[in-house]
């Protein structure tokens, strides 16, 4: 229960407590100045000592938190398919993963604005790199995975979360999680079939785990990859060796990725695993080749719903060395554009300018070779 207690989101009881400490943080000032431009601190200060409810932090802070960075950082934010969400009923939400903070949070607008309850949102515990990103997420239904430790500490961590996913979702509710450990550097999107087996840990009979899950997949895309250069800059830099994280690194991305502009942003929700779906593959394969369907199912569904833009045709079409989507999908001034601002993206970190350049083409264009791929199966 202590170790619970670390890693769940906040009572509404806790709340005031958590507001009172994020109004003295120094950090309060710099996320001011961005989600809520024209705002003084002490207005928003005021508003923390105000809210007293997890219900009243989202209302008064995370929506139009949100709201604000969409309209700073993007042109455009669309939905669909929320369809696939049933009232009432608890969801595992699992999608791709681009960028730290907002896949799980846009995903939250979507809930909001399609009329249903928000879910929770897990989030690494290597990732949380100061007490005011612990208060804000876990006011906001943010769930810590611990990441790191022990063998034993691994596998218990794993149980632990697997316990707290049923328990959510068996309850009505829903969570959040990402297809995968850590972001996708290198726009390549693939479900870890090790967090499939995370899911079934709650239950003796795995496939019966994973239908009480009912999962429903979501795609999300980025016109501009979020953090483009500095995941090219970490491909180089492993190419080369070991890579060691910067102290603060985790804390840069998160703020890139927040500020830096996206161009348009595309959310969509997808189909889910159906129960016959699962009781085939158990019926067919079982074991670990069960959990390797069910993670090819769930990529399926997020490639077959990925929302490609004229970013990635163009950055596709410069791999193959052909125009094949010239004139469908982009113009000749577009590509023109892009490809100066891959050469900027290139250009801002330090190594060969080719192989970088390289390394940008197959963010932007492996979601296009992907969806290629499962259209064509």
């Amino acid at each position: 229960m202590d170790k619970l207690d670390d890693l769940r989101p906040y009572r509404d009881e806790e709340i005031p407590a958590a507001m009172k400490r994020m109004a003295v943080d120094p950090m309060l000032k710099d996320m001011v100045g961005f989600a809520f431009p024209g705002t003084s601190v002490e207005d928003v200060k005021e508003k923390l000592y105000n809210v007293h409810s997890a219900d009243e932090f989202r209302v008064a802070f995370v929506q139009p938190m949100l709201e604000n960075i969409v309209r700073r950082s993007s042109t455009d934010f669309t939905f669909g398919g929320h369809e696939n969400i049933k009232a009432g009923q608890g969801h595992l939400f699992m999608s791709n993963h681009r960028d730290i903070v907002l896949d799980g949070a846009l995903f939250q607008l979507v809930l909001i604005y399609a009329g249903f309850q928000t879910s929770e949102i897990t989030f690494g515990s290597n990732l949380i790199c100061a007490p005011f990103v612990e208060d804000f997420g876990r006011s906001n239904k943010m769930y810590k995975i611990m990441r790191g430790g022990t063998g034993r500490e691994l596998v218990r961590n794993s149980h632990i979360l697997s316990e707290h996913i049923h328990e959510v979702v068996e309850d009505g509710r829903s969570i959040w999680i990402s297809q995968r450990d850590g972001r996708t550097k290198n726009g390549d999107d693939h479900t870890d079939q090790g967090l499939i087996k995370m899911l079934t840990l709650a239950c003796v009979d795995p496939a019966a785990a994973l239908e009480r899950l009912n999962i429903v997949p979501f795609a999300i895309s980025y016109e501009y990859e979020s953090c483009d250069a500095l995941k090219a800059r970490e491909i180089y830099a492993k190419r080369r060796g070991p890579y060691t994280k910067a102290p603060g690194e985790d804390l840069k991305s998160i703020i890139t990725g927040v500020k830096q502009p996206k161009g348009r942003i595309h959310i969509q929700v997808c189909p889910p695993i159906t129960a016959e779906e699962i009781r085939t593959l158990a019926a067919d394969e079982g074991g670990n080749d069960m959990l390797r369907g069910v993670a090819a199912l769930i990529d399926r569904r997020i490639y077959e719903a990925y929302r490609l833009f004229g970013t990635n045709y163009i950055a596709y079409d410069i791999k193959c060395g052909t125009s094949s989507y010239m004139g469908n999908e982009y113009t000749s001034a577009e590509r023109a554009s892009f490809e100066t601002y891959l050469e900027k993206c290139a250009g801002s970190v330090d190594g060969d300018m080719d192989e970088l350049r390289d390394i940008l083409l197959d963010i932007y264009a492996n979601p296009v070779k992907n969806k290629r791929a499962c259209l064509e199966t």
